[in-house]
């Protein structure tokens, strides 16, 4: 995982410019571009915390509101078959498909805080159809290299977490 810098709930990246001599970064995670550098890895995070305060202050100076970065929902393309199989899932639990995706959601960020060796490893291979037009399908999703998490394969009827 690349460096986070926080503050004030915003997030920012830093990376190394060799060719420029400078560590630079941007805000992560919202629609306007904010970015900032710096010349040692000593001063970034007051440049990104500047980068913070000045985003704020021209926001407000410009009676705009400031993007937020995780309001709360997202959208996730599935894929027809997932979605199915995630819908008929909550149906099963009698849950709304937004909560069990929560769910889901919530259930791995607690195995990845319990075991964070276990990093997600995605298999993913292109294929081409008699058309010549290329498709990409997900194989096998796996928590560690011999521990699979979840397999999907062509024309899979079932998805456990």
């Amino acid at each position: 995982m690349k460096p986070m810098l926080e503050y004030k709930g915003y997030l920012g990246s830093a990376e190394v410019s060799i060719e420029d001599d400078v560590i630079h970064g941007k805000l992560l995670y919202i629609r306007d571009v904010v970015s900032y550098e710096a010349e040692s890895p000593a001063s970034i995070e007051a440049a990104f915390r500047a980068a913070v305060d000045d985003y704020l202050e021209t926001c407000a100076e410009c009676g705009d509101t400031p993007d937020a970065p995780f309001k709360g929902s997202f959208n996730v393309r599935l894929g027809p078959d997932l979605h199915r199989g995630c819908a008929l899932a909550a149906d099963r639990a009698d849950v709304t498909l937004n909560e069990w995706v929560k769910a889901a959601c919530e259930a791995k960020l607690a195995r990845t805080a319990a075991h964070p060796e276990r990093a997600l490893h995605i298999n993913v291979t292109n294929h081409h159809h008699h058309h010549g037009e290329p498709t990409t399908r997900l194989h096998q999703v796996e928590e560690s290299p011999t521990a699979p998490l979840t397999t999907l394969s062509p024309g899979a009827r079932q998805w456990t977490m």
